[in-house]
């Protein structure tokens, strides 16, 4: 099966931007500077933006903008999706506002921004784990793919903007931990999904792009920004996270070829690719 490129950019921009709105949000708790979460803010809403524009040619015709629109509130896998990227769109509008705002209001919506990211990242994988039609993606290690590239992508970007905008070394260390431990998951993950789904000859990008590079030197990148304060290596960390969710999701569209009929069977009975 070709790559549905349109799919792809917007989960892996999407995607992003909601980690960048989560590691924003848990920023307000470990002391990183208004202004490098007020431009998180931002280039979350950016990426929120352009990954849901990303989508739109996979939509190919006005009957499925329709079918997108009348299940909306059906809270079905690709519903909830939708829903969740609007949430998050609208969660980092909010904290624009706040996040100069003496007060808790910034923490409380800080919050609601984790717990948005999160689940976006999280059901923007699990709408294709549910199509079991396709045997490289009914695992619950393509999910927790999804969710943890998006978070390791979105934390690298966060550090980024920390190093760029010279934020408190003390805060970026911590950030950089959790980074690290979401970046080390990703690679067990990772190892999962390339040791134990029917990827077929997919197999050598996932293991070289996604467990090398998105694993591999992601982390080790991480690691060398924790213990020897190089923070020029954050660079080479969000370049492998994004090297390593491209390579990922081209491997789980170019793994589910031979079950190209049977997904789009399904979607004729039920409408149109939409209303999963």
């Amino acid at each position: 099966m070709a790559v549905e490129w349109p799919l792809l950019l917007f989960t892996i921009i999407a995607g992003a931007g909601a980690g960048i709105l989560a590691f924003a949000g848990l920023g307000e708790f470990l002391g990183a500077s208004r202004k490098s979460r007020f431009v998180a803010a931002i280039i979350s809403l950016t990426l929120l933006v352009v990954g849901g524009l990303a989508s739109l040619p996979h939509l190919e015709n006005p009957a499925n903008f329709m079918s997108a629109a009348t299940n909306l509130f059906s809270f079905s896998p690709i519903s909830l999706e939708l829903i969740f990227l609007g949430l998050c769109a609208i969660v980092a509008i909010v904290y624009l506002v706040v996040v100069n705002r003496e007060g808790s209001a910034s923490k409380t919506v800080g919050i609601i921004g984790i717990v948005c990211g999160v689940v976006f990242a999280y059901v923007s994988g699990h709408g294709y784990e549910v199509i079991a039609v396709r045997a490289a993606w009914a695992t619950p290690a393509l999910t927790l793919s999804y969710l943890l590239s998006a978070l390791t992508l979105g934390g690298f970007l966060f550090l980024t903007m920390q190093v760029a905008l010279k934020d408190d070394a003390t805060c970026a260390k911590k950030l950089v931990l959790v980074v690290l431990v979401v970046a080390a998951l990703q690679t067990v993950l990772y190892v999962v999904y390339a040791a134990t789904a029917p990827l077929e000859g997919a197999a050598m990008i996932m293991w070289l792009g996604g467990v090398v590079v998105g694993g591999v030197i992601a982390v080790v990148a991480g690691l060398l920004v924790w213990m020897k304060n190089m923070g020029t290596m954050v660079y080479l960390g969000a370049l492998a996270a994004l090297i390593g969710g491209i390579s990922f999701r081209v491997v789980m569209w170019l793994a589910a070829a031979p079950y190209i009929p049977g997904f789009f069977d399904l979607a004729a009975q039920n409408g149109g690719l939409f209303p999963f």
